[in-house]
């Protein structure tokens, strides 16, 4: 290096390094004989070597060809001491890099036009048979205020330098935060929409101010740009115009084919709405959130009446023939975090907000609810009713009406009314039912017990209400077999309480479900099962969680296709669900699908940083597919969480031992065999120990007893892949004929 610099002195007055990157350094200089300022970019002795003089200086000389007043100008290339160099003008402005840095986020009216500036370069490069491959902030420099792009045909004739696309400087091909998914992942067929690609990335953190894809390591930003779906990007920045958030949603499809045609069609859709975001705004404007209401009262034991009016509306409005309705999960996942209606409107993909505040004082009771476009965030109707506790459900029926009735009178003359069904006219059991859900949804032991005594109460005050029925069948059922408890009793009770709930009301969709999911986890009825499971999607097809459910009755088939598109029905229906979403990592689990498994696991904890179970079957996952280190880690950080249990535990001996390390297996079963002296301990975790301990008599031994119990986990016998030790055993292939697997 000091040798070329030595060489081009007689040129070029070298006065300081202005930057290195994964291919070059660049540095300022004086030329000479012009007396104006330059950047020489003298390539690395490796990369040099791999692309050889003679090919660079002929394909440089090319690229120096194109001259556009949004491109920086190669001026000059060439070979000295064996070291490869080119130089191009020095642009005084600095870059958008630099800009982003100080600004993070620029002003709309500023950032469509630095798209449309770069995007004119970059279309006549393409034109010409050039593409960038490295369009990234960095290369973005201003002179006078106006963007040009530099670096062009660089990256064009580095392509086939190594076979690693890091390096220990940088990046080679492209820098991971605007790399396309096909670049990411090593593809050959690197082309125009590669550079769509990165000007949509580009686009996007000059709005929202930072990129759509981030991560801790290189590799992982470049996974995430081939599977992660950026966050909508006016849930970053809720000023953005939808034609603009759509023309970078497009930019950012991860298949090339999905992008634009070319450039010049990217910026022209920055600039204004076409006739396809037009026609995407029809279907839009048939979507609503109703955000959890706010309870404005001073007491606190209200909120369950609050909560309960949310779900009502939704439930009401989800029954709207033509309106899609934000899912439970996905709005009470915003409960208590204000933001603006347009973010709200762009994460959650509606045009309109419902929003309300209830006060309660004795029976009186003042409800304010207001609707609001999220697409300007300008308010479309609002009401206040004051009416005495008794005319709750009228209120309710009013609210969903008027709504409906709203969009029919802006766009939608053919919305059907809003079916309004309760199961029950008494006030005072429709107040111990919320009540009771109130309680249940907090998923804990606590929560589930004060909801059983609520929903008990409710039944008393009306005998025929079959959803107070279905709350306590879902008590019953729901997570018992993930707890270190009996579970006999449980399920007993929770059929016994869902075929009441039929009895009364054979349409309800949730009684079939919970039914389907004690006859299938429970009984091992096969058949049955599977019924009801159809029998709650035929009644209501938007219920996620039979979706859900049903999808591992098909896995615990070995139907893996059909369970898969289950999984991922429900995760469409409710996006925001953390449990849907760690299903799918279970379902891609039994199928062997490692990779995927994975992804949805990451998704999970993302969602909901501190749900033990989500970091216990990651751990789990990454053990099995032999990333022991990372699993360790990942299991010793869900033991520091809330919620952590023997299964925890267990399952980090398991990931221990498949590392090598059978001692902490040994201690482990130690210590679970003495407590067994004194209380109960599932036999699906001794079963585990011992396949992590080799013992695979010990291993059936224990997986007949969990039979004898009827444990849920049986159900997964000829799927589960830790049960791959055992699968050849004779015993062990009894006791799968014996469940009718």
């Amino acid at each position: 290096m000091a040798e070329a610099l030595e060489a081009l002195g007689e040129r070029y007055e070298i006065e300081r390094v202005l930057g290195r990157g994964g291919m070059a350094v660049v540095h300022l200089a004086e030329e000479r004989k012009h007396k104006r300022k330059v950047a020489i970019k003298i390539l690395r002795e490796d990369v040099g070597a791999s692309v050889g003089a003679e090919r660079f200086l002929r394909e440089i000389g090319i690229a120096a060809r194109l001259s556009h007043p949004h491109l920086v100008p190669l001026i000059d290339s060439g070979e000295t001491n064996g070291i490869l160099y080119y130089v191009s003008p020095y642009v005084e402005g600095g870059s958008l890099k630099e800009r982003l840095d100080r600004d993070k986020q620029l002003p709309i009216e500023e950032a469509v036009r630095i798209a449309e500036e770069v995007g004119a370069g970059l279309d006549y490069a393409h034109r010409n048979g050039f593409v960038h491959r490295d369009v990234k902030p960095a290369n973005i420099l201003f002179a006078d205020g106006h963007a040009l792009l530099a670096d062009f045909g660089i990256a064009h004739v580095c392509s086939d330098y190594g076979t690693d696309p890091l390096t220990e400087g940088g990046i080679a091909l492209g820098t991971p935060h605007y790399m396309s998914p096909e670049q990411a992942s090593g593809g050959t067929e690197v082309g125009i929409a590669t550079d769509i690609y990165a000007l949509g990335c580009v686009v996007y953190e000059m709005l929202a101010g930072q990129p759509p894809i981030s991560g801790p390591t290189a590799l992982v930003v470049m996974a995430r740009q081939v599977t992660l779906k950026p966050a909508p990007l006016r849930s970053l920045r809720p000023e953005t115009p939808p034609h603009i958030e759509h023309a970078v949603s497009r930019a950012l499809a991860k298949l090339p084919e999905h992008r634009f045609e070319s450039v010049s069609d990217f910026t022209t859709a920055l600039n204004r709405p076409t006739t396809d975001v037009a026609r995407r705004g029809t279907t839009v404007t048939r979507s609503i959130a109703v955000l959890p209401f706010v309870d404005a009262g001073p007491d606190p034991d209200n909120e369950y009446l609050s909560d309960g009016i949310t779900d009502e509306l939704i439930d009401a409005l989800a029954k709207v023939e033509g309106l899609r309705v934000a899912s439970r999960t996905s709005v009470f996942a915003l409960k208590g975090k204000p933001q603006d209606v347009r973010a709200i409107g762009a994460l959650l993909d509606v045009s309109e907000i419902l929003e309300g505040t209830l006060r309660r004082s004795g029976q009186n009771l003042r409800i304010t609810v207001q609707l609001t476009s999220t697409a300007s965030g300008a308010l479309i109707w609002s009401h206040r009713y004051d009416r005495q506790l008794d005319d709750v459900f009228a209120i309710q029926d009013e609210i969903a009406r008027t709504i409906v009735g709203t969009l029919r009178a802006t766009s939608f003359a053919d919305l059907a009314e809003p079916s309004l069904e309760r199961g029950t006219d008494n006030i005072k059991a429709y107040g111990l039912y919320l009540r009771g859900r109130h309680a249940w949804k907090k998923r804990t032991p606590e929560g589930v017990a004060e909801g059983i005594r609520f929903f008990e109460q409710a039944i008393e005050e009306d005998p025929g209400y079959a959803l107070a029925y279905t709350g306590l069948a879902d008590s019953f059922a729901l997570s018992l077999d993930y707890r270190n408890v009996e579970v006999h009793e449980g399920f007993k009770r929770a059929k016994a309480y869902a075929r009441k709930a039929l009895e009364l009301d054979e349409g309800v969709a949730e009684a079939h479900a919970t039914l389907a999911w004690s006859l299938f986890i429970y009984d091992w009825d096969w058949a049955k099962a599977s019924a009801e499971f159809r029998r709650s999607i035929a009644l209501d097809p938007r219920y996620p969680t039979s979706h859900q459910w049903y999808a591992f009755l098909l896995a615990s088939q070995g139907r893996f296709d059909e369970a898969l598109i289950e999984g991922h029905t429900a995760q469409d229906l409710d996006s925001g669900s953390v449990s849907i979403r760690r299903s799918l990592g279970y379902l891609y689990f039994y199928a062997r699908r490692f990779e995927r498994a994975k992804y949805h696991l990451l998704r999970a904890i993302e969602m909901n940083p501190v749900a033990e179970e989500s970091y216990r079957v990651l751990g789990l996952i990454l053990a099995v597919s032999g990333e022991f280190e990372e699993a360790d880690r990942v299991l010793c950080e869900a033991l520091e969480l809330p919620g952590a249990a023997t299964y925890t535990r267990v399952t980090l001996a398991l990931a221990r031992s498949l590392a090598g390390d059978r001692q902490y297996a040994a201690d482990s079963l130690e210590v679970l065999l003495a407590r067994l002296d004194h209380d109960y301990v599932s036999p699906v975790e001794f079963a585990t120990l011992y396949v992590a301990l080799g013992d695979n008599a010990k291993v059936i031994d224990w997986a007949e007893k969990a039979y004898g119990e009827r444990r849920g986990w049986m159900a997964y016998l000829n799927v589960h892949p830790v049960l791959d030790s055992v699968r050849n055993e004779p015993r062990f292939r009894v006791l799968v004929q014996k469940m009718g697997l």
